[in-house]
């Protein structure tokens, strides 16, 4: 066991040291030394080898001078290579073409400068050659053809050389989900550039038989394993038509591997044996269609049983796979979430709407009715007196009698909500000669009014009811439509690899999405269902979708929903947090009041609750452990914090007609940014220690449970690695809170947190002399 740890600190060593700029530039070099001297021994047409002039036209500018030294020593091999000085003057134009040109990088990254840079160097020398020998026809045609070959060559070694370095096919960086699929032109590229590389080899015979032919055959199976159709297609249309071109009688390697690859991408699905047995059997069928002679068909099928065998011994890679996977249109994924994010706010606006509705009608009741008793005489007697002769006796003469009828009116109406003539004085009575329609109208709007009093009444009661399960409802969407404006992108592709890793492990995904933030951060999120599903290896899952998405991610973090689980991960953040964590029962008891959780959301932030319930014994440890654990199960899903906040409010309102309350104290830290909030709901004091010196955070707020509308009080610091954050419960500061700042600030960060914490605990209980006990409870946040 220690032996293999060694072995593997050594590798991760050597590692280390291949992705220094020293180590980079060395391996660019012998690449590029390696490829100008393979492929310059690559023949096309049985004589003509552009491929060495390629290879400098293409390779990266750290390795141009070793790319043309491995080239000219490629040529200067004895080699069936027609007039090997012409390609060694070629090899110098090139060369001086890059060399004058490097410092126009606008013109050195363009796509079409290596093939241009290959192509003029090949067609001066070709056409030097016709006019000293004085050929004019087929061999200049031979030399056009071999410019354009070297050309296109050019085209591809470059784009294979970009993919090694992080570049896209015009020379600018890749992002990088961009660098981690290939496309279809990526999977051409480099299917032609090993091809490339490959030819070298075809004249290497063991009895016959060929060693490039059989590496040929091979790199098109594996590609058609990797790829599937799009793969095995363009890998055998690549390797055949190379193999075509480079020997005279074996133009029908074209058709032969093209249809091999082609039907091996088929079957690739079914498995290895399925695609070899595929590719044979096309190999066969179309060698024979073209009529080759026995001998070439019995070394072509030997070739292919070899590269089949081998094939067979290769494991498979899912890491080799997933840069075959073909990347989906991203423009769908941005529409789609301008669409979400649309409609949550608009859903949002919409409940929030809810309360103007009830008072555009409460506005509507009040033009119509009467808005108190008051109103009702007064109504009435606009109508009926108006147009009345007694009017002026009635409201001048005998104006306080009148006042005085309609003041005694009040009872009676309040006993039977109606009037009787008889209810009027009997002065009134005999005076009024519309007295009559006097009492019809006043009954009229007293029922008006009483219509308005029960609907503002029950206006009320649906405000009180409905608005604010619809405000926390309306904040709960636009937080969420928030979060989806903050995701630049939806990486499939990755999602995909996601998925593919949680069904190797035996559990089957509902629903995988990866998606990347603006700061370029990604979020794995995955739904699957909680029957008959194994159990994830957390350790093992972290380090497998690690590898599969290209970065490196923090344990998932896991919450539960009915019959479905989710599981959500964030990229590992670049601060740690160490946790202490101590707490004593008021009188020895079972039941704390106070309860704690510290956990991970999933997006990057640990965030630490403490609530502390009314009292102590049972039912304060009820209070407190419901509100924390609401607190955790809301956040985990994604609830922002107000909302958050209301929905635990209205719970504990709910919860008994007895008085129910608990304080809540929240502690959240961004372990990518050191952003810190703390969040306080009618909690005690937090000590922050920066340094050497603390800070006492507090803030005047009322606890949940009381009242409908309860907000946080909020305080944001920054954090850094050596800062300390305490929270305490209130029977840590029954006592005051200044000896608590003195012992944090007193206090070796190199010692254990839970030190600390117990210090804190034994220190409250000592200086509590009130006669009274409390639950006490510490938790030290350290951050590392």
């Amino acid at each position: 066991m220690m032996e293999r740890v060694k072995v593997r600190e050594w590798i991760d060593a050597l590692l280390e040291q291949l992705h220094t700029e020293n180590a980079r530039r060395a391996l660019t070099a012998m690449g590029s030394f390696l490829a100008g001297m393979v492929c310059s021994r690559g023949l096309m047409f049985g004589k003509y080898a552009p491929f060495g002039v390629a290879v400098v036209a293409a390779a990266p500018r750290g390795g141009l001078w070793a790319g043309a030294i491995g080239a000219f020593l490629g040529y200067l091999i004895p080699s069936p290579v027609y007039v090997p000085a012409r390609y060694a003057a070629a090899l110098v134009a090139v060369t001086a073409i890059r060399w004058a040109l490097s410092e126009l990088k606008s013109i050195n990254t363009h796509p079409l400068f290596a093939p241009a840079a290959a192509f003029l160097p090949l067609l001066l020398t070709g056409m030097t050659m016709v006019f000293l020998n004085g050929s004019i026809s087929y061999t200049a045609a031979l030399y056009v053809a071999e410019s354009f070959l070297g050309a296109g060559s050019a085209y591809f070694l470059r784009r294979s050389v970009n993919l090694l370095t992080g570049l896209g096919a015009d020379g600018q960086e890749r992002s990088w989900a961009r660098a981690a699929v290939f496309d279809a032109g990526d999977m051409a590229a480099v299917s032609v550039s090993a091809g490339i590389l490959l030819l070298a080899f075809s004249d290497v015979n063991i009895m016959g038989v060929s060693v490039g032919r059989i590496l040929m055959v091979l790199l098109v199976l594996c590609c058609a394993r990797a790829g599937g159709i799009s793969g095995g297609a363009v890998a055998g249309v690549a390797a055949g038509a190379i193999q075509g071109l480079a020997t005279a009688g074996l133009s029908y390697l074209s058709g032969a591997y093209g249809l091999g690859g082609l039907m091996a991408g088929v079957f690739a699905p079914m498995g290895a044996v399925a695609a070899a047995v595929a590719f044979i059997i096309s190999h066969g069928v179309a060698s024979l269609q073209v009529g080759s002679g026995g001998s070439q068909i019995f070394t072509g099928s030997i070739e292919v049983a070899v590269a089949t065998v081998a094939y067979m011994l290769i494991p498979k890679s899912r890491r080799i796979g997933e840069l075959f996977g073909m990347r989906a249109d991203s423009l769908s994924g941005g529409a789609l979430r301008g669409n979400i994010v649309m409609r949550l706010r608009y859903a949002a606006q919409a409940l929030l709407s809810v309360s103007d509705s009830v008072d555009e009608i409460s506005k509507k009741l009040s033009v119509i009715c009467a808005p108190n008793l008051q109103g009702v005489y007064n109504k009435s007697t606009e109508t009926i007196c108006a147009g009345c002769g007694m009017s002026g006796v009635c409201w001048r003469k005998y104006k306080d009698e009148t006042l005085d009828n309609f003041a005694q009116l009040y009872k009676p109406l309040k006993e039977k909500e109606r009037l009787e003539t008889c209810d009027f004085t009997k002065e009134f009575a005999g005076r009024c000669c519309r007295a009559g329609e006097m009492r019809d109208e006043i009954n009229k709007n007293y029922g008006r009014y009483l219509m308005k009093e029960a609907a503002e009444l029950r206006a009320a009661q649906v405000r009180e009811v409905v608005e604010g399960h619809f405000r926390t409802t309306a904040g709960i969407l636009e937080e969420m439509a928030g979060e989806f404006s903050m995701y630049q992108r939806f990486d499939e592709e990755s999602a995909g690899r996601v998925a593919g890793i949680l069904r190797e492990s035996g559990v089957t995904p509902l629903e995988v999405c990866c998606r990347v933030d603006k700061y370029g951060r990604m979020t794995v999120e995955a739904e699957i269902s909680r029957e008959r599903q194994k159990r994830l290896n957390r350790a093992s899952f972290t380090r497998e979708v690690s590898e599969a998405c290209g970065r490196a991610f923090a344990p998932p973090c896991v919450s539960s929903a009915e019959d479905r689980c989710r599981i959500q991960m964030c990229q590992r953040p670049q601060l740690q947090i160490g946790r202490g964590f101590s707490q004593y029962c008021a009188g020895g008891g079972a039941f704390c009041g106070d309860s704690t959780n510290v956990f991970f959301d999933g997006c990057g932030r640990l965030i630490a609750v403490l609530s502390d319930g009314m009292g102590t014994g049972g039912r304060a440890a009820v209070d407190g452990a419901m509100t924390s654990a609401m607190a955790e199960s809301l956040l985990k899903a994604g609830i922002g914090f107000d909302s958050m906040l209301q929905t635990v409010n209205s719970a504990l309102i709910a919860k008994s007609g007895d008085e129910s309350l608990a304080t809540m104290d929240v502690a959240c830290i961004d372990l990518f940014s050191g952003k810190a909030e703390f969040l306080k709901a009618g909690a005690a004091c937090t000590v922050l220690r920066r340094g050497r010196r603390s800070e006492l955070i507090e803030a005047s707020s009322v606890p949940v449970g009381i009242m409908p509308g309860v907000e946080f009080a909020t305080a944001e610091r920054e954090v850094n690695v050596g800062d300390i954050v305490v929270m305490v419960s209130d029977g840590v500061v029954a006592a005051g809170s200044e000896w608590l700042v003195d012992l944090v600030v007193a206090w070796d960060e190199e010692e254990n947190p839970n030190m600390l914490a117990q210090n804190i605990t034994d220190e409250a209980r000592k200086r509590r002399s009130d006669g009274h006990e409390d639950d006490v409870t510490a938790l030290v946040l350290v951050v590392q």
